[in-house]
């Protein structure tokens, strides 16, 4: 019996030290940092990111592969065909749909099966949305950057105003089952670096349209996604930040009669503005009243994007009514004329910005 020991420990310590653990060489390998999935005249058109490794470290380049395929697996897999070396999924950081998937929500739905599916892929993989090809992006060549996908990964790791709607796989696919109304970033490339700004609107597993980056930021502080963070404010050459110290949301609803269902959203907003040498020696009072209408504006922006521009329950107000109201819930549902989108939203915004440090003009 200890011969018969000794003989498994030799053969697992073997199989350890020759960097293989399920029978492919790391040297063979080709490691994915970021995938884009397109569609062309019904195909699934597949980019894969790869980092192209060289003796020398420093001297790292990208590789981007495509396949075509009416399958999406084999659409992915079949990449092998034209590398030297078998790809590996388990390093994966981000997944482009480019729009036409998004608009074709047979292929999204089956899209995001197949990739839940795959063992090899994370579940907690990162789902971005472009606005146009998502293959466009993974072969755009950064200024100071290599790999797309590990760059916008890093990105998404911080915690900001443009990372706060951070989809994976795995809460996109609860968000659709469950009937709600998803936003997915937008990412693009501008004078060769990323940037998001924006995000897709997804219901029932189709694109309703797109947010401007005024919009989604007004969406955080209307969607109750917002906390205490340094936002800056633009406006016209001046360019200041605000320390947002406190904030507070809540919707309620109530009936008038027996056919009007108002929802009234409050939001309170509190903060100090930063940065004081920029603005010594000007109208604080004028800046600070700037800063409030710029968020209220956000604000008001988001929501005529969303109900009425798109006409998408960006709030999940039905889930809300649900939870906040069973009664009016009850006798919504019960009327198959009622739309959750007849119901009016009263908007309730309270801003207000200190003048800490700063020097009255």
């Amino acid at each position: 019996m200890r011969g018969l020991n000794k003989v498994l420990f030799i053969l697992l310590a073997a199989l350890f030290l020759s960097g293989c653990w399920d029978g492919v060489q790391l040297d063979n390998r080709s490691f994915v940092t970021a995938m884009s999935i397109d569609t062309e005249e019904g195909d699934y058109l597949v980019a894969l990111e790869m980092p192209r490794v060289s003796r020398d470290a420093n001297n790292m380049e990208k590789s981007v592969k495509s396949n075509t395929h009416r399958s999406l697996n084999n659409a992915i897999y079949g990449v092998d065909a034209h590398t030297d070396k078998e790809i590996f999924m388990g390093h994966m950081k981000i997944a482009l749909l480019g729009e036409e998937l998004l608009e074709n929500a047979e292929m999204l739905k089956h899209t995001l099966d197949t990739l839940a599916r795959d063992r090899s892929i994370s579940r907690t993989l990162l789902i971005l949305a472009a606005e146009g090809r998502g293959a466009d992006l993974i072969e755009e060549e950064l200024e100071d950057e290599i790999l797309m996908g590990v760059y916008i990964s890093n990105f998404f790791g911080k915690k900001n105003f443009a990372t706060l709607y951070r989809q994976t796989l795995d809460n996109l696919t609860k968000y659709f089952a469950e009937g709600k109304t998803a936003i997915i970033p937008k990412a693009e490339v501008n004078e060769n670096s990323p940037v998001f700004s924006g995000a897709a609107v997804m219901k029932d597993y189709a694109l309703k349209g797109w947010l401007s980056e005024d919009e989604l930021r007004g969406l955080i502080w209307l969607s109750n996604k917002a906390g205490r963070y340094n936002i800056n404010i633009h406006s016209e050459n001046e360019y200041f930040s605000i320390n947002i110290d406190k904030y507070k949301w809540d919707m309620n609803f109530f009936e008038i009669g027996d056919n009007m269902i108002y929802a009234v959203i409050s939001i309170k907003i509190e903060g100090d503005i930063e940065e004081a040498p920029i603005i010594a020696g000007k109208n604080t009072d004028s800046i600070i009243q700037k800063a409030k209408d710029s968020i209220e504006a956000d604000i008001k922006k988001a929501y005529e994007a969303l109900y009425i521009r798109i006409g998408a329950d960006g709030l999940n107000m039905e889930r809300t009514l649900e939870k906040k109201n069973p009664y009016l819930y009850k006798k919504y549902t019960e009327d198959e004329y009622k739309s959750i989108m007849d119901i009016t939203v009263l908007l309730g915004v309270d801003v207000i910005i200190n003048s800490k440090g700063a020097a009255a003009g």
